[in-house]
Order: C-alpha cells, then structure tokens, then sequence
C-alpha cells in the first residue's frame, strides 16, 4: 500500500527534475495558441496562425496592425524574455518589446509613449532602445532565425542578440507588460514575423505534470 501511495509522488518528482525549472518554453506544437500564457490584439486584416511549429504574426496592409503579450504583468527582477524569429518578412519595424500597458495596435502617435526598454526588428538589423525609446546600439543580422532575450534586473535591463549580452540599461519603469510584433500601429507599419519559439524565465515558473502531458502552471513563491 505504502508503495501505491509514493508512486505518484515519485513520478511527479522525476517529471519536474527532468524539466528546466523556472522556465517555460512555447514551441508552438498544437494548433491553438495557449490562452493561459498569451494575448493577441489585432486591428484590420492583421493575423496569426501556426504552421509548421512555427508561430507566424501577420500585417499585409498599412491599415493593419498585430501584437502578442504575455499575458502576466512583470514587475519582480528575474524575468526574462526571449523570442527567436525571422524578421526577414518585417516591411518596416518589428518589436520584442516591453510596455507600460497592453493596449491593441494604434496610431503611432498614441503607441509610442507606452513603449519601455525594446528590441526594434527590421529585415537585416535591430536596435537597442532604452526605457525612453532612445538608440542605445545597433546591430545587423543575417537572413534566418536570430534570438532576442530581454532581462528585467532590480536596477538594470539587459539585452541578448543570439545568447550574448549586447547591452544594459538602466531600469525606470516597475512593472511591463512583454510582447513581440512585426507591425504595433494600425496606420503605418506592415509585414510578417516569423517566430520558431518564445522562452519565459522566472524564479517562480514551475513545471508540473498534468493530464498526461508535461504542462506548466505559474506560481509565485514569496517570502513573508
């Protein structure tokens, strides 16, 4: 009996030892976007789908504009955001991006003020931008897939092109929202951005078994 009863513990523990504790992952195997971690916001004809495990956010027109949260606000240090994508199909500028609230595709005018500490995406370089949207640096890519990692510190933000640190800032705003886009306005931009994973990292992302299926739950451990 005793043996019975320890079972499921045991399983449990060899599940969540053999995950990357403090992590979560979205390889876009299913379907469906999972609605427990995201948002999409959408104005005109914008769109997504998953097609091949890939996530692709699309804006064919000027007039069109899509944006995908996490949904969780951040305020704690610890996170980070990381996304690898194609900004080949990006017309004008694409974001990995953080924001004050999470508002849907709008006039530039109106969108910007709203923006934190960023990555700006075009089809052959991106752009390090501070917490008052103020070119901190530069870089240029290659066609294909790159990674974009944003790092929410308690003073500090750091960025990460293709895993290494490219730059820090100092941190202004406490709490953000995170969120990636090929086209964040709803009268100017346009383009496709193609993304082959997005990776949440945080002290409080726990991995745990439910449904037969290795799913995570999000849980906040605090001291008091």
């Amino acid at each position: 009996m005793a043996s019975k009863v320890l079972l499921p513990f045991v399983l449990v523990f060899l599940i969540i030892s053999s995950s990357e504790a403090g992590e979560f992952k979205d390889e876009f195997k299913g379907p469906e976007l999972r609605e427990k971690f995201w948002v999409v916001k959408k104005v005109g004809n914008a769109s997504y789908k998953i097609e091949g495990g890939k996530l692709i956010l699309s804006s064919p027109r000027e007039t069109d504009g899509i944006i995908l949260y996490y949904r969780e606000e951040v305020s704690e240090e610890g996170f980070s955001f990381e996304v690898m994508c194609d900004s080949s199909g990006i017309v004008n500028s694409g974001y990995v991006t953080t924001l004050k609230v999470m508002p849907p595709p709008e006039r530039s005018e109106v969108y910007n003020p709203l923006r934190l500490a960023q990555f700006r995406l075009k089809p052959h370089s991106w752009r390090v931008r501070d917490e008052n949207i103020r070119t901190v640096l530069d870089g240029k890519i290659t066609p294909g897939m790159h990674t974009y990692k944003i790092e929410l510190l308690k003073d500090t933000i750091k960025f990460y092109f293709d895993g290494k640190e490219v730059a820090e800032i100092p941190r202004i705003a406490e709490k953000r929202f995170f969120a990636v886009s090929p086209d964040p306005y709803a009268e100017d931009y346009r383009g496709e951005l193609v993304i082959e994973y997005i990776k949440v990292s945080a002290p409080w992302i726990t991995p745990v078994e439910a449904d037969g299926k290795l799913a995570t739950l999000w849980g906040r451990i605090k001291s008091r």
